[in-house]
């Protein structure tokens, strides 16, 4: 009987230290999942700049204290998913081409708030595109949000997939916006 009480208080122990030691990095990895939606047949020189105030990719607001995690290579992370979309839509991706299809992020994050029985997310993410040809620019922002509630406290792959599936809806949109393939195709 002891051996067998022993035996369930290491368990404990070891479940619960295992959901102490979250990771302090938050793994954005969105992955463009459409086919093709539009067609855009240009030639394409693509970038993303990172130009959030804060760059704190996950904010845990816990009852008296506020934790924050970054990502590492969100920029690497965004131009990978709007390479992939910009291709399957029918773009050529290319460092040569003349037309410049630039991405600034402004916003991308998740909010969680850790209440005593549940947690609430709220995600926001903001782009603003800029196309540059040697006539004639265009430039758009593209702003999505979702919001996750459930028990207890939250678990950071759920708010890992809110923002990946967030980043891709708004890419979607990007990809699909009748003014911006007006404009590549004029």
């Amino acid at each position: 009987m002891k051996i067998t009480n022993i035996i369930i208080g290491c368990c404990v122990l070891l479940i619960l230290g295992g959901c102490a030691n979250q990771p302090s990095q938050v793994i954005l990895n969105p992955v463009y999942k459409n086919g093709q939606i539009s067609t855009i047949n240009s030639s394409l020189s693509t970038s993303v700049i990172d130009l959030r105030g804060d760059t704190s990719t996950l904010k845990l607001i816990e009852s008296d204290k506020t934790k924050t995690f970054a990502s590492q290579g969100i920029t690497s992370s965004i131009k990978s998913v709007l390479d992939s979309a910009l291709s399957r839509n029918g773009a050529s991706i290319s460092n040569l081409a003349t037309v410049r299809f630039e991405v600034d992020i402004h916003a991308l994050q998740a909010v969680v708030t850790e209440k005593l029985v549940s947690h609430t997310s709220e995600a926001h993410i903001e782009l603003g595109v800029r196309v540059i040809r040697a006539s004639s620019n265009f430039s758009k922002v593209y702003r999505g949000s979702a919001n996750l509630e459930g028990p207890f406290s939250h678990e950071r792959a759920k708010i890992e997939g809110q923002l990946n599936k967030l980043t891709e809806q708004v890419i979607t949109r990007i990809v699909s916006d009748p003014e911006l393939i007006e404009f590549l195709e004029g």
